[in-house]
């Protein structure tokens, strides 16, 4: 592979995790997409500088998903965004496919990731990618790196196996690639596949035993794999799900202990046999091909048999009646499919219920729940397991009174189902918050926390400058002065926006004093202008002002004129208004703030050595 600009994978993981920070749908809900674009690539300038010590003084160009015009981008739920850089002799295109966000891209990781039925945003990441280079006037034989997170890695690594999308993948805890999903996609593939095993169908490659496929698919794309690089966090419950059916992992994978305290779940789940995988599987494939013609309500009714929309307007036992009675034959056909698909999941589900002890009791000895956690686990899932008994007991007794023919024993076991199958809803709820009460979700946060860019970003080593990260931050151990640790970012920070808000200030106190040289001062002058000429005027003409007379004297005719007018006038001194002290004293706060500021730099300059760039970071931070 060739280097690249962003060449260290600390580097291509901060620029990862702030595509996240100014792209996710809910950050663009609150600013427009220009200023997005503004302030992430001010950030990925502010990036490179700490991690290099050089300025990547030129502009990038940025083109974000949602500018795409492709339908398959628009409808697929892919989410991206792809940064051209033209330095001189390096010329380069990253593009940063997101990971899972909302319910779309949960939908689409069962859909592509576990039953390899869907390849949408594997499509959409090839057809954006084709749209930046249309965007950025370029062609594709620049150099292009994918760069991904957790379900991105599954887009990312698909289209460059499929369409050759990228020169380069790199990954932080990726979703794997599918072979069940490649064999869907790519033709080549799926052709000498199907001569290898001799299989005809679509559904044959699913009796091909996993390993043997596994070690094909490895084989078939061996070459392609020398450009993937991940970075695969042992604790993350993606490593963990990676080695059931399906998945298949390439490139050049490090595997690094993000939470040395835990053990992991990759041990876990191993142990589940793949009986057990291949159920879930097959539930995953019956919603998936529903899913794509009618949506997820479709995907729940290919499981249930019922369309949740059925209920959304029914809040209680009068709505029921009411349907009841105004559509028999509809819910006839929902009282019939309940009857054939609910059994059907039941027996899958008891699967979960069958090795509860195994499962829960796994991740007791883990360290991941306490053991009151699994034995709430256990108990919860038995009594939802008995819920959905009672049901399926139930319908099959409806049904069998339904079968009778006989009108008033149908309306009578009807009434009595749909009254049951609300309180068996009722009993879901209970079971739902016990085990929410019990604090499980927050025992299993570090799972989660496992998963995430943070926690790889403090995990992965220096490049010799003693440096670490706390959260987003780089941080610098001092190489003079022992074990001193700087947050290097947070420094820039301050020292970049410190000097503007001074600057800021000195140009608010400049304000005032010329205010107060034209508020004030100047308006008192020129109101005392006006008293004066006022004063000159009436002393120079003193009979205009005859008719004042009138205010003191009463004449009984107007024969009196005034010859004099003497004025004394005596104009006193503004007081307090003089602010020449006041304002002395703001203007030596902003010299000794950045006095202040240059101060605490020097310091930090003083610990480090000059290969540690520290100094060219100060230097350089003001131009970004």
């Amino acid at each position: 592979m060739n280097p690249n600009l962003f060449n260290t994978p600390e580097i291509k993981t901060r620029i990862i995790d702030l595509e996240y920070k100014h792209f996710s749908p809910k950050a663009l809900q609150n600013i427009p997409l220009e200023k997005a674009k503004n302030n992430f690539e001010i950030e990925v300038k502010k990036i490179f500088l700490e991690e290099t010590g050089k300025l990547l003084d030129e502009d990038l160009k940025i083109f974000h998903s949602s500018e795409s015009n492709d339908l398959v981008v628009q409808q697929s739920g892919y989410d991206g965004t792809a940064i051209y850089i033209n330095k001189g002799e390096t010329e380069e295109v990253y593009v940063i496919s997101q990971g899972t966000q909302d319910i779309q891209d949960w939908e689409y990781n069962l859909k592509a990731m576990f039953a390899g039925q869907s390849s949408d945003q594997a499509i959409a990441t090839n057809n954006f990618t084709n749209d930046a280079y249309t965007e950025f006037d370029i062609d594709n034989n620049t150099n292009t790196i994918g760069l991904a997170h957790s379900l991105a890695h599954n887009n990312n690594t698909t289209a460059h196996l499929v369409f050759n999308t990228f020169d380069e993948v790199f990954s932080i805890n990726g979703a794997q690639t599918n072979y069940y999903q490649l064999y869907r996609l790519d033709i080549h593939f799926q052709v000498s596949l199907e001569e290898a095993f001799s299989i005809e169908g679509i559904y044959d490659i699913y009796d091909i035993t996993p390993q043997e496929l596994h070690d094909f698919a490895k084989d078939y794309y061996s070459d392609k794999e020398q450009n993937i690089t991940q970075f695969i966090s042992e604790d993350d419950p993606l490593y963990a799900v990676s080695g059931i059916r399906g998945f298949l992992t390439l490139g050049d994978v490090q595997y690094i202990n993000t939470n040395p305290s835990l053990p992991g779940l990759r041990e876990i789940v191993d142990d589940i046999p793949d009986d057990i995988i291949v159920s879930f599987q097959e539930m995953a494939i019956d919603y998936t091909i529903a899913a794509e013609q009618g949506g997820m309500n479709a995907g729940i009714e290919k499981l249930l048999g019922v369309n949740p929309s059925l209920f959304e307007d029914k809040s209680g036992g009068m709505d029921y009646f009411k349907w009841y009675i105004t559509s028999p034959t509809e819910v006839d056909t929902v009282i019939r499919n309940l009857n054939d698909n609910v059994p059907v999941l039941n027996e899958k589900i008891k699967i979960i219920t069958d090795n509860s002890e195994l499962i829960f009791g796994r991740l007791y000895e883990a360290g991941y729940i306490t053991k009151n956690q699994q034995d709430t686990l256990i108990t919860e899932f038995g009594n939802l397991q008995h819920e959905l008994n009672e049901i399926q007991e139930l319908i099959e007794r409806n049904i069998s009174v339904r079968d009778l023919n006989n009108p008033f024993a149908t309306l009578g076991a009807d009434s009595g189902t749909i009254l049951k199958i609300m309180q068996h809803g009722k009993k879901f709820t209970e079971i739902v918050k016990n085990i929410q009460d019990s604090n499980i979700l927050h025992n299993l946060e570090a799972i989660t926390d496992s998963h995430s860019l943070i926690e790889m970003l403090s995990s992965l080593s220096g490049d010799g400058r003693n440096k670490s990260y706390l959260g987003r931050d780089m941080v610098l151990t001092s190489s003079k002065g022992g074990n001193i640790q700087i947050n290097i970012s947070a420094a820039l920070r301050m020292y970049q926006q410190c000097f503007p808000l001074l600057e800021e200030k000195s140009t608010m106190i400049n304000n005032l004093e010329k205010a107060v040289t034209d508020e004030i001062q100047n308006a008192f002058n020129e109101e005392k202008q006006k008293v004066m000429a006022k004063i000159n005027e009436m002393e120079a003409s003193p009979g205009l002002y005859r008719d004042l007379l009138r205010k003191h004297i009463y004449f009984p005719r107007l024969n009196k004129t005034v010859r004099q007018i003497n004025v004394h006038e005596e104009f006193l001194p503004l007081e307090q208004a003089d602010l020449d002290e006041e304002i002395s004293y703001m203007r030596q706060s902003v010299e000794k703030g950045k006095k202040h500021i240059e101060t605490y730099r020097t310091s930090i300059e003083d610990l480090f050595e000059a290969e540690d760039h520290v100094s060219d970071m100060f230097n350089l931070i003001g131009r970004i």
